[in-house]
C-alpha cells in the first residue's frame, strides 16, 4: 500500500539527523538540484497520480529530485481531505521530516480541519492553540473544549470573546454560541457590543439578528440606530424631526453617504435642512456638505463646487481636499482651485501630483513664467508629472535614472546554491505557481533592504519578474530603469507593433503594467497572459482580424497575447478617434465607462485624466505614459515628449 510506503519512508527521515535528512532533500555533491526533463515528467506525472487518490511508484531518480518532499506532502494532503484516520500519522510524521517545509501551516490547517470533521475533538484541543487566528478554527477549538468537558472557567472567556466579532460566524460557532447563552453568558451588554460592531463593519444582517436577541423593551435605540445606515432616506428625516437625547452621528453620517450615493439629488435637496440643524457641529454641517459635494465631482457636476463652498476651507478628508480642486479644474475656476491647493493637508502638497497643480493653477492664474520654476522642480520626479511639467514647457525629458548597487557576486552564489533556489527553480520550469510562491514569500521575508536590491538582481536574471519587482520595491529602489523596465518579448512586440501600428514602447509598457512580464498571469476577473485579456474579448479580437480562435491556454502563450492585445488595444484607439488617454482609460475601466467621462466640448488632456473618477484608472493613464515614455527613452536614447498624449479630450463624432 501506498500509505504504508509513505509512513516507512517519514518516519525513516524522522529518525534522520535533520542535517543529514537537509542534505538528502536540498541536493548537496552527489545530487543534483537541477533536473532531466525525464525526472520533471515523472514528478509531475506522481504528483497528477496522487492528487486523483493513486499510489504511484517512484523511481530512485525521483526519490532523489530536490522536490520530492511535495510528493510527500500531496499525499499527506490527499488522506488529510478524505478524512482518513491515518493522516493524524501521517502529518505527524511529515512534519517532523520536514519540519520547515513551505506547506506545513497550510497542511496543518487543513489537518486540524479534517479532525472538526471527524469530531476527534481530544486531538483538536490539544492541537489547536488557543490563539489560532482563522475563525473557522476558532470556532472547532471552542466546540473540542466543550465536547472534551474543559472548564467552564476556561471556556465562558474564550467563547465571550469570539461571539463578541463584529463579522458572521461559521455555523461552527453556533454550539459554543448556544451554550453561552444557556449558562447566561451572554447578557445584553455583550450582544450590544456585538452589534456595534456589526453596525461598524455594515454587517446588517448579523445586526439585524443581534436586535431580536435583546429584551424588546431594549430594542429602539439600536433599532433607530439600524434604520439611520440602512434606510436613510426615511430615517434620516424622522430623527431630524424626532431627535434623541444624544444624537447618533456616526450612524447618521454613515446613512447620509450611503443617501447621497443611492439618490444624489434628492440627498441635496434635503442637505440644507441636515445641515442647518442645530444639533450638529461645524464639523458635522461641513461633513454633509462635502459628501454631496464629493458625489457631485464624482459625476463632474458644477454643483459640486456650491456644496464644496458651503462647507467651508477645513476639512480632514483627504478625499475632500483632493477633490474640490479637481471640480474647480473641470470648471475652470482657477480661483476656486487656488485656495483649495493652498489648504492642502502638507502630506498631500508634498505629492508631485499636486506640486503640479499648483504650477498649473499658477500658470493660469499668472502666466507662465509665474509657474516655471515649479514645473522645472517636477522635471526630475521621475514620474507623467515630470513629463506633463517638461510639456509646459516646451521641453523634452530625460529621465533621471537612479541605479542600486552593484551586484555582489558573494552573495549572488549564495542565492544561487540556496536549496530554496534551487526548489523555486524546479518549481518555476513545472508552472507549479502555487509552491513557487510559498518558497519564495519563506526566501524573501525578514531581510534587510541591501539583500532586497542583490535579490531583485538575481530575480530578474532567473526571468521571475514580478519577484524581481517586488525585492526592489522592498529596496526602495524605483528608477533603475535598465533593471525595472526589462525588454524580454523585443521580437513579438515589434511584430505586434508593425501589425498593428502602435508604438512598440507603449505595447511594452503595457505589459508592463498589467502583469510585470508574467506570460501566465491571471487576474481576479479571468484576464489571462501578458496584457491581460479576457477569453470573449480576445475571440471577438480574433474573429475581426481572421486570426485563430485562442483558448485559454493561447492567451497564456506570448505570441498570441500580444499579437492579440496589440489589436485590442489599436481598437481602442480607433473607438475614441486616435485620443490617447480615453483610449488608455478604456483598456482598463471599458469603453462604456469612459463614454460616460468624456466632454461634449475639449478639455485639457491633463485635466481630464484628474477627474476620472476611478482611482485605478485615474493612475492607469498616469502609469501608461511614464511606462511608454520610460521604454521609448530606452530604446532610442532620445529625450521624450507626451505630446501625443497630451492632445485636447472629448467625445468622439460619431456618424
Amino acid at each position: 500500500m501506498e500509505l504504508d510506503a509513505l509512513m516507512i519512508r517519514l518516519k525513516s527521515l524522522a529518525r534522520v539527523a535533520l542535517p543529514a535528512a537537509f542534505a538528502l532533500l536540498a541536493g548537496v555533491p552527489g545530487v543534483s538540484g537541477a533536473a532531466s526533463d525525464a525526472v520533471r515528467d515523472a514528478f509531475m506525472q506522481a504528483l497528477a497520480a496522487i492528487e486523483r487518490g493513486e499510489a504511484p511508484p517512484r523511481s530512485a531518480a525521483l526519490q532523489r529530485y530536490i522536490l520530492a518532499p511535495y510528493l510527500d506532502a500531496a499525499a499527506v494532503r490527499r488522506l488529510i481531505a478524505r478524512d482518513r484516520p491515518e493522516a493524524d500519522d501521517a502529518w505527524r510524521a511529515f512534519r517532523a521530516a520536514h519540519p520547515d517545509h513551505v506547506e506545513n501551516r497550510d497542511l496543518q490547517r487543513e489537518w486540524w480541519r479534517s479532525l472538526a470533521r471527524r469530531q476527534a475533538w481530544a486531538t483538536l484541543w490539544a492541537e489547536v492553540p488557543a490563539d489560532v487566528s482563522v475563525v473557522d478554527l476558532q470556532c472547532a477549538r471552542l466546540r473540542a473544549g466543550l465536547e472534551t468537558g474543559q472548564d467552564p472557567a476556561v471556556l465562558v472567556p474564550q467563547i465571550q470573546a469570539a461571539f463578541k466579532t463584529g463579522r458572521s460566524m461559521p455555523s461552527a460557532c453556533d454550539r459554543p454560541f448556544e451554550w453561552l447563552a444557556a449558562r447566561g453568558g451572554r447578557p445584553s451588554s455583550l450582544v450590544i457590543e456585538r452589534f456595534e460592531r456589526a453596525l461598524a463593519a455594515n454587517e446588517f444582517g448579523l445586526s439585524r439578528f443581534l436586535l431580536k436577541m435583546l429584551p424588546e423593551n431594549e430594542r429602539a435605540p439600536y433599532a433607530r440606530r439600524l434604520a439611520l445606515r440602512t434606510a436613510p432616506a426615511t430615517a434620516i428625516p424622522a430623527l431630524r424631526d424626532a431627535p434623541p437625547a444624544t444624537l447618533p452621528w456616526d450612524d447618521l453620517f454613515s446613512g447620509w453617504n450611503r443617501w447621497v450615493a443611492a439618490d444624489a439629488d434628492a440627498a441635496q435637496r434635503m442637505a440644507p435642512r441636515l445641515a442647518g440643524w442645530d444639533r450638529l457641529t461645524e464639523a458635522q454641517r461641513a461633513a454633509i456638505w462635502n459628501a454631496v459635494g464629493l458625489r457631485l465631482s464624482w459625476r463632474r457636476e458644477p454643483a459640486a463646487l456650491t456644496a464644496f463652498a458651503r462647507a467651508g476651507l477645513a476639512s480632514d478628508d483627504e478625499r475632500v481636499h483632493e477633490w474640490r480642486v479637481r471640480a474647480a479644474l473641470w470648471a475652470g475656476e482657477f480661483e476656486k482651485a487656488d485656495r483649495w491647493l493652498a489648504v492642502l493637508p502638507a502630506t498631500l502638497m508634498a505629492d508631485p501630483r499636486w506640486r503640479y497643480w499648483r504650477a498649473r493653477v499658477d500658470e493660469k492664474r499668472k502666466g507662465l513664467d509665474s509657474a516655471r520654476g515649479d514645473y522645472q522642480l517636477l522635471l526630475s520626479a521621475n514620474n507623467v508629472y515630470a513629463l506633463l511639467a517638461a510639456e509646459r514647457l516646451g521641453v523634452a525629458l530625460v529621465p533621471q535614472p537612479h541605479p542600486g548597487a552593484p551586484l555582489n557576486p558573494a552573495v549572488q552564489k549564495a542565492f544561487n546554491d540556496d536549496p530554496a533556489v534551487q526548489r523555486m527553480r524546479e518549481l518555476h520550469a513545472l508552472d507549479l505557481r502555487p509552491r513557487f510562491n510559498l518558497e519564495w514569500f519563506a526566501f524573501f521575508a525578514g531581510r534587510d533592504m541591501p539583500t532586497y536590491d542583490q535579490l531583485s538582481q538575481f530575480a530578474f536574471a532567473q526571468g521571475w519578474w514580478v519577484n524581481g519587482v517586488a525585492s526592489s520595491t522592498s529596496a526602495r529602489i524605483f528608477d533603475d530603469f535598465e533593471r525595472l523596465y526589462p525588454r524580454p518579448y523585443d521580437a513579438l512586440v515589434a511584430r505586434a507593433a508593425a501589425e498593428s501600428g502602435l508604438p512598440a514602447a507603449l505595447i511594452y509598457g503595457l505589459i508592463r503594467q498589467e502583469s510585470l512580464y508574467e506570460p501566465r498571469a491571471r487576474s481576479h476577473a479571468n484576464a489571462y497572459g501578458l496584457m491581460q485579456l479576457l477569453l470573449p474579448t480576445a475571440r471577438g479580437v480574433a474573429q475581426r482580424h481572421n486570426l485563430p480562435r485562442p483558448d485559454v491556454e493561447a492567451l497564456y502563450q506570448p505570441a498570441r497575447n500580444v499579437a492579440l492585445g496589440a489589436r485590442y488595444l489599436a481598437e481602442r484607439f480607433q473607438r475614441f478617434d486616435g485620443q490617447w488617454m480615453p483610449a488608455i482609460a478604456s483598456y482598463n475601466a471599458g469603453a462604456g465607462a469612459v463614454d460616460r467621462w468624456l466632454p461634449e466640448t475639449p478639455k485639457d488632456a491633463d485635466i481630464w485624466m484628474e477627474n476620472v473618477p476611478y482611482n485605478e484608472t485615474r493612475n492607469y493613464i498616469g502609469k501608461l505614459m511614464w511606462h511608454q515614455a520610460v521604454y521609448a527613452w530606452l530604446s532610442t536614447g532620445e529625450p521624450q515628449r507626451a505630446t501625443a498624449a497630451l492632445r485636447p479630450v472629448t467625445a468622439p463624432q460619431r456618424p
